[in-house]
């Protein structure tokens, strides 16, 4: 993608439900009993977006409908299981992980995330920002363009997969703006989309590749011979309504407020707060060791930090070579006050590593 400020944005359910299956519910608890398997995974990989990625804007989307899709077709994602419920019950504790960041969290009653996403993917590009989009759902895979990305979450014992449009025509042999087609012709067991009965993948994309889209196919019916045609004509309405179905909608009234997106503006004591609740202890570690070394990053108060404000700014000088090391020896050999500090990555002096050594020489710098 072009060097615009790009937006991640996250697919709840879609990654809480992954994270639900790939860990263990008797590994991930907590003292009182509290199940927290798949609040832990995605709070993992939202943290490792944050700390690793650093993006510029990030945001959460969940579903609060089916857009409809229920009510043009009544077996829509009919043979889905039920949530379980403890997922149900995590699904609320990740909303507050994601508030104790900071992070908006986009919904709409009524509509899927999947539609959410297209809307503010589009937005977002045309406010001329990249936008990698965090889900387990191929689905939204036909959002793909020159400005959006899909990666794919690393599960059991697959690695991330990131897709932009020449990684999905390799694995696909179309283009994402076919894969709504494709469905259309072949359906998805997943949502409960018919297609066309007889048709599957290999056909559909055949007939894509030829005819590029389903109105070029049903444009030329009478070149399409045998049994294949027959499946066609019989089930054109179940390919249009499937087509119907698996297409995402780009138009929801909801707009992207960028700037609330903004991803350094969170509060320190907030976070770690949750992490104690949760009793995620490894994050807690890996999060504020980032903040022993990246201080700016984060939102934090002076006397939560264990400080006072300085009186004035002072000049700072960061030492990475010999020569501006040579010149710190020569202040400090003429200096009248030295006052020093070792950075750390944590505050326990059993397990903290050496990050680095502030001096400040004469209160000047």
């Amino acid at each position: 993608m072009s060097d615009r400020p790009l937006l991640y944005l996250i697919d709840g359910h879609a990654v809480a439900y992954r994270q639900f299956h790939a860990l263990p519910e008797q590994a991930f608890s907590t003292k009182s009993g509290e199940v927290t398997n798949a609040v832990y995974g995605f709070t993992r990989i939202l943290v490792d977006i944050l700390l690793d990625k650093q993006p510029k804007y990030l945001a959460v989307s969940f579903d609060a409908g089916m857009s409809g899709r229920d009510e043009i077709y009544d077996d829509y994602k009919a043979t889905r299981e039920k949530m379980p419920d403890s997922l149900a019950q995590q699904l609320q504790r990740i909303g507050e992980v994601v508030q104790a960041f900071n992070i908006p969290i986009l919904k709409l009653e009524g509509y899927e995330a999947d539609d959410v996403m297209g809307t503010v993917a589009r937005q977002a590009e045309e406010q001329d920002i990249n936008v990698l989009i965090i889900t387990g759902d191929r689905d939204i895979l036909q959002l793909l363009s020159d400005h959006v990305q899909v990666q794919l979450p690393a599960y059991k014992n697959k690695a991330d997969v990131i897709y932009d449009i020449p990684a999905f025509q390799k694995k696909y042999g179309i283009e994402p703006g076919q894969l709504v087609d494709l469905k259309a012709l072949m359906g998805d067991s997943s949502d409960n989309i018919p297609g066309i009965k007889g048709i599957g993948e290999k056909t559909g994309t055949k007939l894509l590749q030829q005819y590029h889209t389903l109105d070029g196919i049903y444009e030329h019916i009478d070149e399409i011979k045998g049994s294949t045609q027959k499946k066609l004509i019989e089930g054109r309405e179940d390919a249009y309504l499937s087509q119907n179905l698996a297409r995402i909608r780009r138009n929801l009234p909801i707009t992207l407020e960028i700037e609330k997106c903004h991803t350094q503006d969170f509060d320190f004591n907030t976070v770690t707060s949750i992490f104690r609740e949760l009793e995620f202890r490894s994050l807690f570690d890996r999060l504020e060791s980032y903040n022993m070394t990246q201080l700016p990053l984060f939102n934090m108060n002076a006397e939560d930090a264990g400080f006072l404000p300085p009186d004035d700014i002072v000049e700072a000088v960061i030492v990475q070579d010999k020569a501006a090391l040579d010149e710190l020896v020569e202040t400090l050999n003429s200096a009248k006050e030295i006052v020093w500090d070792v950075e750390t990555t944590s505050i326990d002096q059993m397990q903290a590593r050496l990050v680095g050594i502030a001096i400040a020489v004469d209160g000047e710098r």
